[in-house]
């Protein structure tokens, strides 16, 4: 099971998800039941049921590991129960009787750790990133809190043998060149994507896996903000998504890409790093290009594709001045580009975009921004109250005239009042989106109050 990972288990034990059918004698009578394998390890395992089963009591079966030749024989005693919620528990079983070599087996097993095992886990459980380091036992995030999978640390010829297999010999050559390595990975058995980071810890290798969504979402399945829509209908300009790590920026952008695919004939062209969500072409034709794959860099791919006839423009992430400038380049050139940026706020975003070039030439970026910018969405994934997941909170800016006349002269502070004035054009403050939640009861006041600006607003000073 997945619990808080300071709380680790001091046992050699590691998750799984099998059917078992088990019976237990009562007197002269045999019943037959079946439950869920939730963990194992050389001296029990754990499982699910619905069924109330006493502590002390014996019980029999087959083990039905698909690494073991054959299911094995086992009589094993309930040593612990507790309840899972919602009428079912959750019981520890250990071995009494138990074939010697099939129990050494399953040591083996549990000994082991396996990428796909770990990655379909945590997919399982609702995860949205895994992080495994030599040493530790490995973690994942699931609504944002950090939790710990519930196998033995990883070792260094495990974290060899878990990254090695999945990249390239250049990719290889890469990773020890630059010590860090970005690429995308299938699970094969799920068609689950992963964007996966390798780097060095301690001298050793350490892997973060952020968890691609399985199908590109609808703007209303995300609750996107209404205003949204219209993008679909612009033709030339640049569209940031912006907000901090694991705030949903690619998914935002897939649902805009994917509403234009089925409504507009377009020529896209995506440039990522890697390769998110894979498009397939419906009524517009799209073409993704995966940087250190496909291209050598984002500003030299983007460069290219002024010159192969595209409309729209995807960029993964803007990173440095080379590529804000080819972005506000083909905006102004007439292509409709999309991409997303680091920041906390629509505003932070303008001036991120502004202050990334040296100071002689910010006043003509200061025009050059305020004529082709077309929108600026910021966003924040916050705990849902009732437990269940996560919610959106938005920012958004729609460049009126009055706005980008601020931009063009450096009065940038002075765009929030219009944000807060803005609903007719579609425009709201993070603080208006986050007391709207709260006063659905999709979020806690707690949670309003760890991101909102003005904390009147939530009568806190």
């Amino acid at each position: 099971m997945f619990k808080n990972f300071m709380n680790k288990r001091v046992s050699r034990r590691k998750e799984c998800d099998y059917q078992l059918k088990y019976s237990i004698m009562e007197g002269e009578q045999e019943s037959v039941f079946g439950a869920e394998i939730k963990d194992v390890s050389m001296n029990g395992f754990a499982i699910e049921s619905k069924d109330v089963i006493k502590v002390g009591s014996t019980i029999q079966g087959e083990l039905p590991f698909p690494f073991l030749e054959q299911p094995i024989k086992f009589v094993g005693k309930v040593m612990r129960s507790q309840s899972a919620g919602q009428d079912r528990y959750i019981y520890g079983i250990s071995f009494d009787q138990i074939d010697t070599s099939s129990q050494e087996r399953i040591g083996e097993y549990v000994e082991k750790v396996d990428l796909s095992v770990l990655l379909s886990r945590a997919v399982k459980k609702g995860a949205t990133s895994v992080h495994l380091a030599v040493g530790c036992v490995p973690v994942c995030r699931v609504d944002g809190k950090v939790m710990h999978i519930d196998v033995v640390p990883v070792s260094h010829g495990d974290m060899e043998k878990m990254v090695f297999p999945v990249i390239s010999a250049k990719q290889k050559e890469e990773l020890y060149s630059n010590l860090e390595l970005d690429f995308a990975y299938t699970l094969p058995q799920e068609k689950r994507r992963f964007r996966m980071n390798v780097f060095f810890d301690k001298g050793n290798l350490a892997v973060v896996a952020k968890i691609i969504g399985s199908e590109i979402r609808s703007f209303d399945d995300l609750g996107l903000p209404p205003v949204l829509k219209d993008v679909v209908n612009k033709k030339s300009g640049l569209i940031i998504v912006s907000g901090p790590v694991d705030s949903g920026k690619s998914t935002t952008l897939a649902a805009i890409i994917e509403s234009i695919n089925r409504k507009r004939e377009s020529v896209i062209i995506s440039i990522e790093d890697p390769i998110e969500y894979i498009y397939e072409s419906k009524n517009s034709f799209i073409c993704q290009r995966d940087v250190g794959l496909d291209t050598l860099s984002f500003s030299g791919a983007l460069r290219s594709a002024l010159r192969q006839d595209v409309d729209i423009v995807l960029m993964g992430e803007i990173r440095d001045l080379d590529s804000v400038s080819q972005a506000v380049t083909a905006a102004e050139e007439g292509h409709l580009v999309f991409s997303t940026l680091h920041t906390t706020s629509v505003v932070d975003c303008i001036n991120r975009l502004i202050d990334i070039f040296p100071i002689e030439q910010q006043m003509q970026m200061r025009i050059q921004i305020a004529t082709c910018l077309e929108g600026v969405v910021c966003q924040y994934l916050l705990p849902r109250a009732d437990g269940k997941g996560r919610v959106l909170a938005t920012e958004v800016l729609v460049p009126t005239p009055a706005i980008r006349n601020l931009i063009r002269k450096a009065r940038t502070e002075q765009i929030y009042s219009y944000l807060e004035s803005g609903a007719e054009f579609g425009m709201h403050t993070m603080d208006s989106s986050l007391m709207d939640l709260f006063r659905r009861g999709l979020i806690t006041k707690d949670t309003a109050a760890a991101f909102v600006t003005k904390k009147e607003v939530f009568g806190l000073r």
